[in-house]
């Protein structure tokens, strides 16, 4: 009767370790598209992005700052432009990026790579 109890208790045990280790084996490949870190480049807006040449003609702003002033009041959303890797990342709390705008900076924060998004911790111009 107690080897029978004890061989349930083992049983049960093996269970429940193996229910948590799958539960952790599916935690950390979901953490896995997310990651810690710092990415290089220009704070912009979405519709101009890394060329605001156009915009600059049509008298939209005289550079790079003023024109992406003017598309954020416009209701253009804020990005960091990786020219580097050649690719253009939106950012989660953006109002922590406005005194940035047409700068060179470095943003450090969780980077989801999948969808391009960027939660900023912090962000230092270069």
């Amino acid at each position: 009767m107690k080897t029978s109890r004890l061989l349930v208790k083992a049983a049960m045990l093996i269970s429940i370790s193996s229910a948590a280790l799958a539960h952790g084996e599916q935690h950390d490949s979901h953490q896995s598209a997310v990651r810690s870190g710092t990415i290089y480049g220009v704070i912009s807006d979405s519709m101009c992005k890394s060329d605001h040449s156009a915009m600059i003609k049509s008298g939209h702003g005289k550079d790079a700052v003023t024109c992406t002033e003017a598309c954020w009041k416009e209701g253009n959303k804020a990005v960091l432009v990786d020219k580097k890797n050649n690719v253009v990342y939106s950012l989660t709390n953006p109002k922590s990026v406005t005194k940035y705008a047409g700068k060179t900076v470095a943003v450090t924060g969780h980077i989801d790579d999948s969808t391009k998004v960027i939660h900023v911790h912090s962000i230092k111009g270069q």
